[in-house]
């Protein structure tokens, strides 16, 4: 008679652990089992680690041709000097000199740009002054002093000179960003540069200035 209580006990006692097991689900509707788990979520396979789905056996695939990353505008003006003064006369910065700009510019620009151009943008960073590099020419300078904001973007995402491309440090808006900052080292005497904002650019995306020839570039 106690062998059977016992008995009975016991198939309580794991009747009430499956159902306590089976109540922890993130869904009502979950049974709190995977009877297949790998029909619920895929294996991982590591970039590197091989994968016989393929003749090569790689993991880590070349993007289709034509693909671009998610969230990444194609610019549409040519690396060439005619593009260069293309992009002086077309493009037109999306942001408004504001503090919170000019706040996130001079972030940027410390982090990519300070080492080269120096804290004033007199030429004078580490590169130059400890490295021995070239220095580049003064912000305000006579040769950068009006150099339009659309040259400058043009410049940080193709490169110019001794300067080489920031297009993979740097997205859209962030150059757009850092250009409103490096207007106020061009006119350290507080003469602001004219300000050209696309219409309703307080909320404008950095795509908004993206334009060449005589369309829009693609979004």
């Amino acid at each position: 008679m106690r062998k059977m209580n016992l008995h009975a006990l016991t198939n309580v006692a794991l009747i009430a652990m499956a159902m306590f097991l089976a109540s922890c689900g993130n869904t009502p509707q979950s049974p709190g089992v995977e009877y297949m788990p790998d029909m619920y979520r895929t294996p991982a396979l590591e970039p590197y680690g091989g994968n016989s789905n393929y003749a090569d056996s790689m993991e880590a695939r070349t993007p289709a041709e034509g693909s671009i990353p998610r969230g990444y505008l194609p610019y549409g003006i040519p690396n060439s000097n005619e593009g260069y003064e293309m992009a002086g006369t077309l493009l037109k910065n999306p942001y408004l000199s504001n503090e919170e700009i000019l706040a996130e510019g001079k972030a940027i620009y410390t982090k990519y740009c300070l080492h080269c151009h120096g804290k004033e943008g007199a030429g004078d960073g580490l590169t130059v002054t400890a490295g021995g590099h070239p220095p580049p020419p003064a912000y305000n300078s006579a040769a950068l002093k009006a150099l339009p904001e659309g040259k400058m973007f043009h410049t940080i995402t193709y490169g110019k000179n001794l300067m080489g491309s920031h297009s993979s440090q740097l997205n859209v808006e962030e150059r757009w960003k850092v250009i409103r900052y490096v207007q106020t080292l061009q006119n350290p005497e507080g003469e602001e540069a004219p300000v050209e904002a696309v219409e309703g650019s307080e909320e404008a995306p950095a795509e908004a200035a993206a334009m060449s020839d005589e369309t829009a570039m693609n979004n």
